[in-house]
């Protein structure tokens, strides 16, 4: 980059400073988000806030259903990984 270059953009530097501290919190709840562990923690809870009379079986049931969907993609990005390495 220019010094001429580097002068215009630099009052876009913290846009772009902000820009790259939220694709770094994205990033961050991505993989909390489809991290096995995180989910089967979240399995236990809900089992203990339906034992406990928390949720009905309704709300157990779509809890349980998001947390499968979120556990097959969990896998299935860790098998595209697998894949691609070999």
């Amino acid at each position: 980059m220019g010094l001429f270059t580097g002068l215009l953009t630099l009052p876009l530097a913290p846009v772009r400073g902000v820009a790259w501290i939220a694709e770094q919190v994205m990033e961050e709840m991505e993989r909390e988000l489809y991290d096995e562990e995180s989910i089967r923690r979240e399995f236990l809870q809900l089992e203990l806030d339906f034992e406990d009379g928390l949720i009905d079986e309704e709300e157990r049931q779509v809890r349980e259903d998001t947390l499968m969907e979120r556990l097959a993609m969990s896998q299935a990005g860790d098998d595209q990984a697998v894949q691609g390495d070999g």
